[in-house]
């Protein structure tokens, strides 16, 4: 029996065929079409002869190499179309007019125009005048937030500072058993309150905390409750009781659980709602970090209820309470602020919308005064992208996310949420409770540490506002 090599097939001598590539199995696979009618193969000898073979390589003549005749032959056929119209006469050119351009068109596109002209300097402060020789040190109260969420841990962290003593005299409202649980979970047992019955037992220069309630409440870190929303609020109402009685001259809020106060309280959309009723306030929720200002008109609603809620009066309220609020709060001289539009390309002309047109820039044209710069509708897809936020103080958009989200992603972690229009100051962290991570002694407390730091300095401000304006007929007797 003879090895597999003996088994194998012998190739054949190729057939005039497979020099001809009639049998290649690449040809075979493509049809039997040849792809490159643009070559042809030549043997070195010019023709073959039949039945002789050759071992050169096939030469390869382009198209470049082709008989004059096949040439003229392709240059017909690929302009055959371009005759078919030879003989025919051309008709004449017209001359086509633009429909004039209306007014109101005009008028927006000339309004477009003077929009991006930003030919204004942002409003100096007034922080580089004289300041009072000696500061009072505010009393600020503090609310604990969601008892399942993070809010008492980030107040252990931001108080363990000793120096925030210096600053201001905290007073947390909550109960000493709640504090005394999170210090365990955190592992912060080493930090102590200074437990209060009442406003009128506050000590300064500790941390303080008053006995809101007794109970014994169960408690579940990382999941929102019923009774960990209830009590959430009776921090809240008791924090509101000694600003209206003068106890404490500031409110930090941590974050608290909307869903689970919704159940107790019919329609509550969080603490801006609240702590205006409870003032009986015209409020606006103002997101405010180093880098940028941003407010909204309207506040926690569905988007689908936004455009309906829309009203020119709506919008001058906003610009009113804003500019107010960037003088006495943040010291602003003339305040400049950009309104956003609603619609994508602020309506682009009314093609998109026309809530611009109708209402958003009658409400802006209506607020303009020399002591103010107010400028829109901007489209908000490009405002902050190409740094139009940089050259305002404040930015005034339709509704929450509109805002918010290039907020956030600016700021994130640094913001703070500021009440304006409140007869009190009020903040709080630009963050939610963070279920997720409560309890694990991880959570960040840098926002609710500018939260207070911020509510310390717009105390300050709005106290020397207040002071400088009060009797101006007085002040100008006085220099002279």
């Amino acid at each position: 029996m003879s090895d597999s090599k003996d088994n194998a097939p012998k190739p054949s001598a190729p057939s005039s065929n497979d020099v001809a590539g009639n049998n290649d199995p690449n040809r075979r696979r493509r049809g039997g079409r040849n792809r490159n009618p643009r070559k042809k193969t030549e043997t070195p000898e010019g023709k073959k002869e039949a039945g002789v073979t050759s071992n050169a390589p096939p030469k390869v003549i382009t198209s470049d190499t082709r008989d004059l005749g096949e040439t003229e032959e392709g240059a017909r056929r690929n302009n055959r179309n371009r005759n078919r119209n030879k003989g025919k006469s051309a008709a004449p050119a017209r001359n086509v007019k633009a429909t004039p351009v209306s007014e109101s068109a005009q008028s927006e596109l000339a309004a477009q125009a003077e929009l991006y002209a930003n030919d204004f300097e942002m409003s100096r402060s007034r922080h580089s005048e004289v300041l009072p020789d000696v500061l009072k040190k505010p009393v600020i109260g503090i609310t604990c937030g969601d008892l399942n969420g993070v809010g008492m841990e980030v107040i252990i962290k931001t108080l363990e500072d000793k120096a925030i003593l210096d600053l201001c005299t905290p007073v947390v409202f909550a109960s000493s058993k709640l504090a005394s649980y999170h210090r365990n979970a955190i592992n912060r047992r080493d930090f102590n309150f200074h437990i209060c019955d009442s406003v009128d037992d506050i000590h300064r220069g500790k941390n303080n905390l008053i006995n809101v309630w007794e109970d014994n409440v169960e408690l579940s870190l990382g999941t929102p409750t019923d009774v960990s929303g209830s009590y959430a609020l009776k921090s809240i109402d008791a924090a509101i009781a000694a600003a209206q009685l003068g106890s404490v001259d500031a409110i930090v809020t941590a974050p608290i659980n909307k869903h689970n106060i919704a159940d107790t309280i019919e329609g509550f959309t969080g603490h801006t709602g609240y702590l205006a009723s409870a003032f009986g306030n015209e409020v606006l929720m103002v997101l405010t970090s180093e880098q940028l200002k941003v407010a909204t008109v309207t506040g926690h609603i569905p988007v689908s209820s936004v455009a309906e809620s829309l009203t020119e009066e709506a919008i001058i309220n906003a610009i009113s309470i804003l500019k107010a609020s960037l003088k006495r709060d943040f010291g602003k001289i003339k305040p400049t602020i950009a309104v956003l539009g609603l619609n994508p390309h602020a309506g682009e002309m009314g093609t998109i919308g026309k809530e611009e047109q109708e209402i958003i820039a009658p409400a802006i044209a209506k607020s303009q005064s020399k002591d103010s710069i107010i400028k829109g509708p901007f489209p908000a897809d490009g405002f902050f992208g190409q740094g139009f936020d940089m050259k305002f103080d404040a930015v005034l958009g339709m509704y929450h996310d509109q805002v918010l989200i290039p907020f956030k992603a600016i700021a994130m972690g640094t913001g703070t949420n500021f009440t304006a229009g409140l007869e009190i100051v009020r903040t709080s962290p630009d963050h939610g409770t963070a279920m997720n991570v409560a309890g694990k002694g991880v959570a960040d407390e840098n926002s609710f540490r500018g939260s207070l730091f911020s509510a310390i300095d717009v105390f300050h401000q709005r106290t020397m506002h207040d002071e400088m304006t009060k009797n101006p007929l007085k002040k100008q007797k006085d220099k002279r």
